[in-house]
């Protein structure tokens, strides 16, 4: 049976959405260690059991009660340049990379946050093993923050630089809260070359009012913000959604672990969805952390964390802000992404979604510096490149990062020239793939791209329709357009086949 249409305002659904992006700094926050995240064979296991500790107003956490109740041991994979003692917990942490703290100030500031005088470095009581010391170190560097959105401000509660957990490699209970037969019981095992590298978690607040996929858009825009800076991470597992969400009658509940942002939207509808259904039936929702799985259902993680599992770090000392530095680092922001998604729509004229698409592609740089150097080229065309054709040439299985940024120049060099045809790029591309050291001159003429003249594509229509008296036209322009693809426009086509119908 079709899923029950859920009315959100009507239920009176709130969320919260936190953004956990990684930065891309040479090294990790508290330590030399590289971020590259690249090593594939640990060359050491360390085996943790973990405790938890009174905070400093005397209470446990209930979330790290739970998860010491669990009785698991942690088996922590060593690498040989991704980890080091201060991973292992075995050495105190090093000085704040500032690399990292720039670049998260950055992101703070794009949110329009209010920048703090002094930071301060916490701990935050976490004892499911992703991180070896029983706590991860997390310091707000802004707050009162907002975005645009609909004609709406998003608030963004704040911002907090922090430590990345340890990578999960597997588990002795499976994805549906069962043992794993497989797995030794109560064991859990990570990979330490993530511990460490620095992210930023971006926090909203309370959103009312909007649909899950107006919550997911907000959650691009957040993500795209980040990338504003060109100082992120990229790739699977380098951005990740948190979420809250309530319904009215029930508890917040915490979502951890939304992975795909495409996924967002059918968490938030399934895990509402729950809520109203136990509403309905009687039962109560209990405020609790619940993971996600791969359908976009949950399932019970752990209780809901409180204030009790947050307290000062004493090995790091407080990072006093210059003014002076604050003011240079806004002065030289960059343009926030949000903004170029707006003047890619209205300046270059890109339908919605493909200005989306480049603006979230790897190769937003090389377009927009394509568009500045050849500004009479169809800004549409170029996108599709970038967006799609790239795309249909890697599922031939060719490598299309064989492609250098002059190989694109010349292209739509040739095309601003009308020299080629749109039609020509995904050969010309091709061609370059398997060559690239060829001149773009000798490409046209090995694939017979050159350019026909006029009175050769008229010549070629009228032989076309002398040797099918009475074709139809629209059968004449499909056999014309087989036989001159990719060296004569399709208007110049079609006007060559009316021309010769007439006759």
């Amino acid at each position: 049976m079709p899923e029950e249409k859920i009315d959100f305002k009507k239920a009176r659904m709130k969320a919260g959405i936190e953004i956990h992006q990684q930065l891309d700094s040479k090294q990790k926050l508290f330590c030399g260690c590289s971020t590259a995240m690249q090593e594939k064979e640990p060359v050491a296991v360390v085996v943790r059991k973990q405790h938890p500790v009174a905070s400093e107003l005397g209470a446990i956490d209930a979330a790290a009660q739970y998860e010491y109740l669990r009785g698991r041991s942690f088996h922590y994979h060593v690498f040989r340049d991704e980890t080091c003692l201060v991973d292992t917990d075995e050495e105190p942490p090093h000085a704040l990379n500032r690399e990292a703290l720039q670049i998260a100030l950055e992101i703070a500031m794009l949110l329009n946050c209010e920048i703090p005088a002094e930071i301060n470095v916490m701990r935050k009581t976490i004892t499911d093993g992703s991180n070896t010391g029983a706590f991860q170190r997390t310091m707000i560097i802004g707050t009162g923050g907002w975005m645009k959105f609909g004609g709406k401000k998003v608030p963004i509660t704040q911002v907090a630089l922090e430590e990345d957990s340890a990578a999960i490699v597997r588990e002795g209970e499976n994805g549906n809260g069962g043992k794993d037969p497989a797995e030794e019981n109560g064991k859990a095992t990570y990979r330490l070359n993530r511990l460490g590298v620095p992210l930023v978690e971006i926090t909203t607040g309370t959103l009312e009012d909007f649909s899950p996929g107006q919550l997911q858009e907000i959650a691009f825009m957040i993500g795209i913000t980040c990338r504003s800076t060109e100082k992120v991470k990229h790739g699977i597992g380098t951005i990740r959604q948190d979420l809250n969400v309530s319904v009215r009658g029930g508890e917040r509940v915490e979502v951890k672990g939304v992975q795909e942002l495409g996924m967002l939207a059918k968490v938030i509808e399934k895990e509402a969805a729950r809520q109203l259904e136990l509403l309905k039936t009687g039962k109560k929702v209990e405020k609790e952390t619940r993971a996600t799985l791969l359908d976009g259902s949950t399932r019970f993680m752990r209780p809901m964390p409180g204030a009790a599992r947050m307290y000062p770090e004493t090995d790091v000392p407080p990072v006093a802000l210059d003014d002076v530095w604050l003011k240079q680092l806004r002065e030289k922001l960059p343009e926030p992404w949000t903004d170029k998604l707006e003047r890619f729509k209205t300046k270059l004229e890109l339908p919605a979604d493909l200005a989306v698409q480049v603006v979230g592609s790897d190769y937003l740089d090389i377009f927009e510096n394509i568009m500045k150097k050849h500004p009479k080229v169809n800004a549409v065309v170029v996108a599709n490149v970038f967006t799609s054709t790239l795309k249909d040439i890697g599922r031939r299985k060719l490598d299309v990062k064989r492609l250098e940024d002059r190989h694109f120049f010349a292209i739509f060099s040739e095309l601003e020239k009308k020299r080629i045809v749109k039609e020509a790029i995904p050969d010309l591309l091709v061609n370059f793939v398997n060559a690239p050291d060829e001149a773009m001159g000798d490409a046209l003429r090995k694939l017979n791209l050159t350019m026909l003249k006029p009175d050769e594509l008229k010549e070629i229509v009228a032989q076309l329709a002398k040797d099918s008296p009475g074709m139809a036209k629209e059968r004449l322009y499909g056999i014309a357009m087989g036989r001159v693809r990719g060296r004569a426009d399709p208007q110049d086509v079609l006007k060559a086949v009316e021309r010769a119908a007439k006759k």
